[in-house]
């Protein structure tokens, strides 16, 4: 079952660029994140007074009004939180991930993830023999699969040239978030923006900014589906401590991952 008949998740579209290898902890990280820009989840930072220096300490809790009924992807992942309440501690919300998805934490590509991508018909499953010998599978994209690969590729790459526009073209920056949808949260140059970007997309003037390119006369940020992408949901320093903490806590690290069929997680 598809995670929604629209737009990619941000997980999907990190699984779908990355076939058929993907990092398991890398994406679980992208999909909570996903789901702070939608305003699902929210994070926030007690600060501790610590021997040398202060800690920031991320909590990650359920926002109000999350919705009872919620796509296989986000659901499981709110699943996570809610059995992490009420601290929502990273070392907790990957303790319930791993009680959720399997100890490697593979359980959420595996089982969420890739069968969301089946049911678009932008991956399918393919036979191999591992060695000529053991039979095994494989997920891959298809033809629709690789065309979109492609144009999230090249929306991704126009988008890291956001930061040129932020202060002169609004209108620029709102056409190269649409195109890119919620993969802009893949591009890590572009973290250090996110204030701004809220900024320029919400104006204290309404909300509207003029637009040119076929958006006619104005363009609402409310009403542009970048795949529910709010910015104004990341405090910097709040989103780089849940980065930190959830590497900290046992979920991070960049190697291994899986293979698309049957692999596990480097954790």
């Amino acid at each position: 079952m598809a995670d929604n008949a629209g737009e990619l998740s941000a997980a999907e579209a990190s699984v779908l660029l990355s076939l058929p290898r993907y990092d398991t902890a890398k994406v679980l990280k992208i999909g909570f994140i996903g789901l702070i820009a939608q305003g699902l989840l929210r994070l926030e930072t007690e600060d501790r007074p610590g021997f040398i220096r202060t800690r920031h300490i991320p909590h990650l809790r359920l926002a109000e009004g999350v919705p009872a009924e919620l796509p296989p992807i986000s659901a499981s992942l709110v699943r996570v939180v809610r059995a992490a309440a009420p601290d929502g501690l990273m070392k907790d919300i990957v303790a319930q991930s791993r009680r959720e998805f399997g100890r490697t934490l593979l359980g959420f590509v595996r089982d969420r993830v890739i069968p969301s991508l089946v049911g678009r018909g932008l991956v399918e499953q393919r036979d191999k023999r591992l060695l000529g010998l053991i039979p095994t599978h494989v997920f891959l994209p298809t033809a629709a699969g690789e065309s979109e690969k492609i144009r999230l590729e090249n929306a991704m790459r126009e988008a890291k040239t956001i930061p040129h526009y932020l202060d002169s073209e609004p209108a620029k920056v709102a056409a190269l978030l649409a195109a890119t949808g919620s993969a802009i949260l893949l591009i890590d140059e572009l973290r250090p923006f996110y204030d701004r970007l809220s900024r320029a997309l919400s104006p204290g003037d309404g909300g509207s900014i003029p637009a040119d390119g076929g958006f006619g006369a104005s363009f609402s940020f409310g009403a542009c589906d970048f795949g529910q992408v709010d910015f104004s949901c990341f405090d910097a320093g709040a989103f780089s401590s849940f980065d930190a903490g959830f590497s900290d806590a046992g979920g991070g690290g960049d190697g291994g991952g899986g293979d698309g069929g049957g692999g596990s997680s480097s954790c």
